[in-house]
């Protein structure tokens, strides 16, 4: 890990290659000994260029120093994080559609949280001050993020709550056994150093960024990232009381050391991708008589083109016809919409709208509001489409059309997003604590009528694990759809 951390996210390239060209026309001429009047000038100018750049990088106009191995510890002034708030708000109400959220309350909320700043706060503190008001946006897209310099520091600093932990059913359990303080997989959390369970899960609910007031996929981020979440939001000590109730309905009472895990060092936005790091973004089965269309995420696989892999799904279905198709969405985030609409000339079978007419103009011109049209190979048969709480963004987008179109059975759980969700997004560094923001800046609608924008699509047969099936890893959901198919 370096030392030093410049945070680079929000430096113009323009400066960068400019500062790397006058410095080897520098080299160059004083290589030369400036033999010549305009060499003489040159070099003037160049090192007035980059005295310029050295007196802007040491003002922090692109970016400080920090030393990463201090970060976690350095605290703040008033006036500097004062600053930040200034800067976030500048963005967040005059950049963000702030399609689902509250105005005047917003607006009050960050003026409360102005006279709560004090002299010598940290980035945590900083960081669980502000981000409610972020959460308050009511934009899934619209994220604030510990600092890069921060989140490289937690390798060396970070202890989290050290057993996996997941919500299942508005409780919290263990999915890890710890033999020594007989804690066995499955017991349930009845509280941690004096919270409750429920005051746990509403204080993280209260900090993840969600669709208008679609709790769905705050949950399944608490269910999927429960000790990443916990140590921003809630508590990170070095050791944490747990009163538990195990599996026979005794409670107890265990103390618990806190460790470092690499797979709880993630951040708000990253969580999203976390599942899909090593790519698996998606992948077909067929069966005897049925076929698996699983899309964790509508992202492109490096050696294996989306466009591609449907077109040779898709006519191995017609070739052994396969008249039963599952399509799992569970997990998925969303992303391209292009990938999605793909997906959807594959099921349809007449011509469809997808977003409706008010997208930017950029997007019309790359072709992201033409009609679709089916496939030669479209599938014609039944369709069990599958969904949870994550399914959010394009996904969510996509799980609209097909409710309205009543295109599949869905089969699962709410989905975290629904026909409308902000995105077009940008992103930024608040400039002392380097806290990173990731922001919405324009509505998209897909073209349905009568749905919900304040809740989730809604499954035809509705399936929640419980946290026995999530131990003995019994797919239930997938089971209930094969079932909706005759299987």
């Amino acid at each position: 890990m370096n030392k030093w951390s410049v945070i680079p996210i929000d430096m113009p390239i323009v400066f960068t290659v400019l500062f790397l060209l006058l410095t080897i026309i520098l080299f160059i001429i004083i290589s030369n000994k400036f033999k010549s009047k305009r060499k003489r000038i040159m070099g003037i100018w160049s090192l007035g260029w980059l005295l310029l750049a050295v007196i802007l990088l040491i003002t922090g106009t692109f970016g400080r120093f920090v030393k990463v191995d201090e970060i976690n510890t350095k605290t703040y002034s008033k006036q500097e994080l004062t600053k930040d708030l200034n800067q976030l708000e500048e963005i967040v109400m005059n950049e963000n559609p702030l399609y689902f959220a509250d105005k005047d309350e917003l607006n009050q909320k960050i003026q409360n949280t102005r006279n709560e700043i004090n002299d010598g706060m940290t980035e945590l503190d900083f960081y669980r001050l502000i981000n409610p008001i972020i959460a308050d946006v009511r934009c899934g897209h619209t994220n604030l993020y510990i600092s890069e310099g921060l989140e490289k520091n937690r390798k060396d600093t970070a202890k989290f709550f050290p057993l996996k932990v997941s919500l299942v059913d508005d409780q919290l359990y263990f999915l890890e056994e710890d033999k020594i303080n007989g804690i066995e997989q499955g017991n349930r959390i009845i509280s941690i150093n004096g919270k409750t369970t429920d005051e746990i899960i509403h204080t993280l609910v209260e900090n993840i960024s969600i669709d208008s007031t679609i709790e769905a996929k705050a949950r399944y981020i608490i269910s999927k990232h429960f000790n990443s979440r916990f140590y921003d939001f809630v508590d990170n000590s070095d050791t944490f009381e747990v009163e538990i109730l195990n599996n026979k309905g005794i409670s107890s009472v265990v103390n618990l050391d806190a460790k470092y895990r690499d797979e709880f060092n993630t951040n708000a936005w990253s969580i999203h991708f976390a599942d899909y790091k090593d790519g698996n973004y998606y992948d077909g089965k067929v069966h005897d008589d049925y076929a698996v269309l699983d899309i964790n995420v509508f992202m492109e696989e490096k050696d294996n083109k989306f466009d591609d892999f449907l077109e040779e799904f898709f006519i191995q279905l017609k070739n052994q016809d396969i008249s039963k198709l599952i399509i799992d969405l569970r997990g998925n985030y969303g992303a391209d919409p292009k990938m999605a609409q793909k997906l959807m000339t594959y099921i349809i079978d007449e011509e469809m709208n997808y977003f409706q007419e008010d997208v930017p103009f950029l997007f019309n011109i790359l072709g992201f509001n033409k009609t679709l049209t089916p496939q030669e190979n479209r599938f014609d048969g039944d369709i069990s489409l599958l969904t949870d709480g994550a399914v959010f963004s394009t996904a969510g987008h996509f799980v609209s059309l097909i409710k309205y179109h009543d295109l599949a059975t869905i089969v699962g759980s709410e989905t975290g997003g629904t026909y409308v969700c902000t995105d077009r997004s940008k992103d930024t560094v608040l400039p002392n604590t380097r806290i990173r923001l990731h922001y919405s800046t324009f509505p998209f609608k897909v073209d349905v009528e009568g749905l919900s924008d304040t809740k989730g699509v809604e499954p035809d047969i509705p399936v929640s694990p419980s946290i026995e099936n999530i131990l003995n890893k019994e797919n239930i959901i997938m089971k209930k759809g094969l079932e909706v198919l005759g299987l």
